[in-house]
């Protein structure tokens, strides 16, 4: 179970530092405060017409983040 937690860390660490680079409160903000502010976000990945598409709400505080992130995420991991 150590080698799990290990690696769920790195995950988050490699996301932070790709995907969230233009959001510095996002980017270095501990494992508590990114798990509320972006796991814990009411979303949806949905696929339709060969894409695969983010539904998120636009009132959460951190919407355009996310779904910049979540751009930056599947151009470096085609």
């Amino acid at each position: 179970w150590l080698e799990i937690i290990m690696a769920a860390i790195d995950l988050v660490a490699w996301t932070q530092l790709i995907g969230f680079t233009a959001h510095r409160e996002l980017a270095r903000c501990e494992i508590a405060a990114f798990r509320y502010r972006v796991l814990h976000v009411a979303a949806r990945i949905t696929r339709g017409a060969r894409q695969l598409r983010l539904r998120i709400d636009t009132t959460w505080r951190w919407a355009a983040a996310i779904a910049t992130a979540w751009q930056r995420l599947r151009a470096a991991f085609p």
